[in-house]
């Protein structure tokens, strides 16, 4: 009997891991965390953070502007990997575009070399910075993640999922958002 009882706590105990794993699953990339319920619609948080080119930028710079936020971690193997998808359906259709702009930020707060190393190596082609994991929980969001803001400085939209399962509707939403068919 003693040996039938310890089969069965080693089953539950395996079970009850496997089960925690579905159900809360960690990568290095991804975290359940995020929660936008009462974001989308409010004032985007403001900030002012420095490029990795020693610019300060403050986001309200870009009035009048849709402007697209990418949370990222500067050694995060899925956002490198995210960035030639994120360029082609949310930089480069709208290369030229004067109320258009997009933003990467930092979330990790790296060095300005080490975010750096992440432009030279994934030759993305947008103003990136620094000391951003302040501005991330302002947004609620965790890293490899997109906020879109809309003229109006309003949250329209805050990812909860990798960047890349939400380029689609965030494509959308700034065709939309610019009145392109």
């Amino acid at each position: 009997m003693t040996n039938i009882k310890n089969k069965l706590t080693k089953r539950l105990f395996f079970f009850s891991g496997v089960l925690l794993l579905v159900i809360n699953p960690f990568t290095s990339c991804v975290s359940n965390q995020d929660d936008f319920s009462g974001i989308l619609g409010t004032k985007a948080p403001s900030f002012s953070l420095l490029s990795i080119d020693g610019n300060r930028v403050h986001l309200f710079d870009y009035k009048d502007k849709v402007i697209v936020l990418f949370f990222f971690g500067n050694n995060c193997k899925e956002c490198k990997a995210e960035v030639p998808v994120f360029e082609k359906y949310l930089v480069n259709p709208y290369v030229g575009c004067n109320d258009y702009v997009v933003l990467g930020l930092d979330y990790w707060n790296g060095a300005p070399a080490v975010v750096r190393a992440f432009k030279d190596e994934t030759g993305i082609d947008i103003p990136l910075l620094l000391d951003a994991g302040n501005v991330g929980a302002n947004y609620r969001i965790a890293y490899n993640r997109i906020v879109v803001i809309d003229r109006d400085q309003k949250i329209i939209f805050s990812g909860t999922q990798e960047a890349s399962r939400d380029i689609v509707v965030v494509k959308g939403q700034i065709d939309n958002l610019l009145k392109i068919k």
